[in-house]
């Protein structure tokens, strides 16, 4: 997996990838990464992951898409990582669902807010108008002239 400018690895786990909205031939073992910025799924071939064979992703969503994130109890087996995503809602097989919940959620916390990228900055359009007493130049808002206060 490739990092962006500017972010770094937070957790990687081995996991296996299932849900019912996620395509069969993208269904198995890989590897699970989360980032400072995105959620990343990574496979091998349809049959898993071997020497040699180059991994494909699977998954790359930003945390932005990321809108729940739970760990339904089961009655026989391991809990899932359940993600839902803007796109769908995958589930992982992971050792450590609720380590994984935390951490997304952590992630997700220390984002900066879509669109808070620095101070805003208002600009106002100014009007100049000319005194018709003196001729001076003054702002329209005044509502005086500056010069001999005559009304603008």
């Amino acid at each position: 997996m490739l990092l962006h400018h500017g972010e770094s690895l937070l957790r990687s786990a081995y996991a296996v990838l299932e849900g019912e909205e996620v395509p069969e031939a993208s269904h198995g073992p890989g590897v699970l990464y989360l980032t400072t910025h995105r959620l990343v799924f990574e496979s091998g071939k349809a049959r898993g992951i071997a020497r040699g064979q180059p991994s494909r992703t699977v998954l790359d969503a930003s945390l932005h898409a990321v809108r729940n994130v739970g760990i339904p109890r089961r009655r026989i087996g391991r809990s899932r990582l359940v993600v839902e995503l803007t796109i769908g809602r995958p589930a992982f097989d992971v050792l450590d669902p609720e380590g994984w919940a935390g951490a997304i959620a952590q992630a997700k916390r220390a984002l900066p807010v879509a669109g808070s990228g620095g101070p805003t900055l208002i600009e106002r359009q100014v009007v100049k108008v000319r005194c018709r007493f003196c001729g001076h130049l003054g702002n329209e808002i005044d509502g005086r002239c500056a010069h001999c206060g005559a009304p603008l």
